[in-house]
């Protein structure tokens, strides 16, 4: 097994001044994960049980993101490996408690099965795309759609003068959701 530092639990500051993060001034349990690949499992009073499993670049090298996953919500989706794998409720919070990633609406075939943290420092990912590059919000494509559909129920419309322009949206945005330029 490999060798863990396991610290008694302690207060935020102590776990801070030992040089872990503190988060919210509860109990901390201080843990140091060892390089390779490292899985912590913890479960509540009621037996909900959630893992966070480290992983590296490598398999035997320091982490650099970490696995979360749910195994208690009862629900299930096939995974890579042939088998099943729980699916859970997740959000992210931003500022001002902006909730800017939530899948509580996702139908159950789109609930995560793995949440991934990654564990990179500011300026390691990879450069934003140009807002051309980016595919359109759904209120852009909406708009489009829009256009779309009034072109084909009117095609001798004025609005046919737009037809050119309108195509050229559309292949672009159909280019942006699948770069690889599959046809459905």
């Amino acid at each position: 097994m490999a060798d863990i530092t396991d610290l008694p639990v302690m207060s935020r500051a102590d776990a801070v001044s030992l040089g872990f993060a503190g988060f919210n001034d509860v109990p901390h349990k201080a843990i140091d994960v060892p390089d390779g690949a490292f899985t912590i499992t913890a479960k509540t009073s009621e037996n909900r049980r959630v893992t966070f499993c480290f992983m590296g670049k490598s398999y035997d090298g320091p982490a650099r993101f970490v696995d979360i996953q749910f195994h208690d919500r009862g629900t299930t989706i096939p995974n890579a490996n042939d088998g099943v794998s729980p699916t859970f409720n997740a959000f992210a919070v931003t500022g001002r408690g902006r909730h800017v990633t939530d899948s509580r609406p996702l139908d159950e075939a789109h609930k995560p099965s793995i949440l991934v943290l990654l564990m990179d420092e500011a300026g390691d990912e990879p450069a934003h795309p140009a807002p051309s590059q980016l595919p359109m919000n759904d209120r852009e494509i909406s708009s489009l759609l829009r256009r779309a559909a009034t072109v084909i129920a009117a095609p001798d419309s004025e609005i046919r003068s737009g037809r050119e322009s309108l195509i050229g949206l559309l292949q672009a945005e159909a280019a942006k959701r699948d770069p690889r330029g599959r046809e459905s």
